[in-house]
């Protein structure tokens, strides 16, 4: 049941909605793609910049105490799940983080989102510029419409519309705008390691309006084989004779190795999780050979592999894998793969959990049917709950169409959202 100041923020997002409709297509405006790992000439980062001063006055203008600021990932804290790249470059993708403050009495929350978005891809599978933010069928097309800037749209209009009803929240909101989820998730762990703490937070990636609270881990990796080079239309000798080596002859038992690992993962009892697929690793990039007429000296194998919570050196045992397969051919052991790992934990929380329960609660009494999910990537849940050890739940619109050509955000959904956070907020935060 809704109390009479809770229908009356509902009742006056209803009516409103078509600024909120407005506000995401103002967002899609702002080209904020996710940089590179490796920096290209043709990169443009002004659009961030832009897009965060744009949020910066937003926030302002609701009397939040906004501040915007620039991450340096090399003065970053290091540990082990925290995904630090200190050599990354995050300059000109600002943070911006509002606070407002509560009458006192209530439990505080966070709003985070993130702005950066994936690139469009070829434009050509589009129907629509991805950046124009066209209305067609009742859907707002767009690249970041789903994931996520229909979410922060929602988060921001929520708290709006609370304060346009007359109602006062008894906790403080913090809200954070950050760059680089799709990259590295350094934003949300920088405004962690800044010291922004909450009692929870609510990040409104698209769920299906499910309530996330359990996601598998990342870990990313490139491993080196090594062969010997020759002409590959001479027969050669041996190789311990001074013989040519094949590479990706080599490649291809190490890639096997990931497979049998994965296949065993599948069954294994400490890889499973009530809400989660089991661990898994994919091969998913391979560089190697120079010329059709020469042996290849040298094979680059990248691959992804996500893990459930909780699971411990799972770096190593992909390492002793790979070397126990190594171990079995005599050139891969006196001349063994090198491994480079990079990964970020996973996280979860009970679906107990009172923030998990709020938002489940709001989103069944507006009619919409929510239950705690998994999620086989991660987001920036991750450090809230790991680093900052709050409780942390996403909760949004429909997710197939993320990082696809046509994306789009459904306006009922988005409408049903921003209602769902305002009610969150409320219940969560109360209210006078």
């Amino acid at each position: 049941m809704l109390s009479d100041q809770e229908r009356r923020v509902v009742t006056l997002i209803d009516k409103n909605c078509g600024e909120v409709v407005e506000y995401v297509r103002k967002l899609i405006n702002f080209k904020t793609v996710t940089p590179p790992f490796e920096a290209t000439e043709e990169e443009d980062r002004d659009a961030n910049k832009k897009f965060q001063e744009f949020i910066y006055e937003t926030l302002k203008e609701m009397n939040f105490e906004p501040e915007m600021w620039e991450i340096e990932p090399s003065k970053l804290e290091q540990a082990p799940g925290y995904g630090v790249m200190a050599d990354r470059d995050l300059s000109d993708l600002p943070v911006v983080i509002g606070k407002l403050k509560g009458a006192g009495k209530g439990k505080s929350l966070i709003l985070n989102g993130h702005y950066d978005v994936v690139s469009p891809g070829e434009l050509e599978n589009w129907h629509h510029d991805p950046f124009e933010g066209v209305v067609e069928d009742n859907k707002i097309y767009g690249r970041g419409a789903c994931d996520m800037k229909g979410g922060i749209a929602a988060m921001i209009k929520a708290v709006e519309f609370i304060q346009r009803a007359g109602v006062r929240l008894n906790g403080d909101i913090t809200l954070e705008s950050v760059p680089d989820e799709e990259g590295s998730l350094m934003g949300t762990l920088a405004c962690c390691q800044r010291g922004y703490k909450a009692d929870a937070a609510i990040i409104p990636e698209p769920t299906d309006f499910n309530t996330l609270v359990a996601m598998r881990g990342y870990l990313a990796g490139k491993i080196t084989v090594l062969g010997r080079g020759g002409h590959a239309e001479i027969t050669q000798p041996h190789w311990k004779e001074g013989g040519a080596v094949n590479a990706i002859s080599k490649a291809v038992r190490i890639i096997q190795a990931l497979e049998d690992l994965t296949e065993e993962w599948r069954t294994r009892p400490d890889t499973q999780h009530r809400l989660l697929d089991p661990n898994h690793i994919v091969p998913t990039v391979i560089h190697g050979g120079k010329w059709a007429i020469s042996y290849p000296e040298k094979v680059e194998i990248q691959f992804t592999s996500n893990f459930i919570p909780g699971t411990e050196y799972i770096q190593k045992e992909i390492e002793e894998r790979i070397m126990s397969v190594a171990a079995t051919d005599p050139w891969l052991k006196e001349n063994p793969p090198s491994i480079e790992t990079f990964w970020a934990y996973g996280a979860e929380i009970d679906e107990n959990t009172p923030i998990a329960q709020t938002a489940m609660e709001a989103a069944n009494d507006l009619g919409v049917k929510s239950k705690s999910v998994g999620m086989g990537s991660l987001t920036d849940g991750v450090h809230l709950i790991n680093y900052s050890k709050i409780p942390t739940i996403s909760i949004g619109t429909a997710e197939q169409t993320a990082h696809g050509a046509n994306e789009f955000v459904d306006i009922d959904e988005l409408t049903a959202l921003t209602k769902i956070l305002a009610l969150s907020i409320l219940r969560w935060c109360g209210h006078s």
